[in-house]
């Protein structure tokens, strides 16, 4: 399954003001959305330290608001 994400999305000002609020990257809030739709993101990376960043995605939730938000943005379809 595609989610449609993609250095756009990673840019997208919903994405990055969301993160910012939770002192997160945007890569961790889309995982963390996905993880709330009850999906299992596999993320790829090469780097040790985005691998360890991919996984710290546990220790915050996005509000009804926030998940809401990130569903409407319809990426990719």
């Amino acid at each position: 399954m595609d989610s449609g994400l993609g250095k756009g999305l990673l840019q997208n000002p919903i994405i990055t003001g969301i993160a910012e609020s939770k002192k997160k990257s945007p890569a961790q809030v889309i995982l963390r959305w996905h993880i709330q739709r009850g999906l299992i993101p596999i993320p790829k990376s090469t780097k040790i330290e985005r691998i360890k960043e991919n996984f710290n995605i546990h220790d915050f939730n996005l509000s009804d608001e926030e998940f809401t938000l990130i569903s409407s943005l319809n990426i990719g379809k």
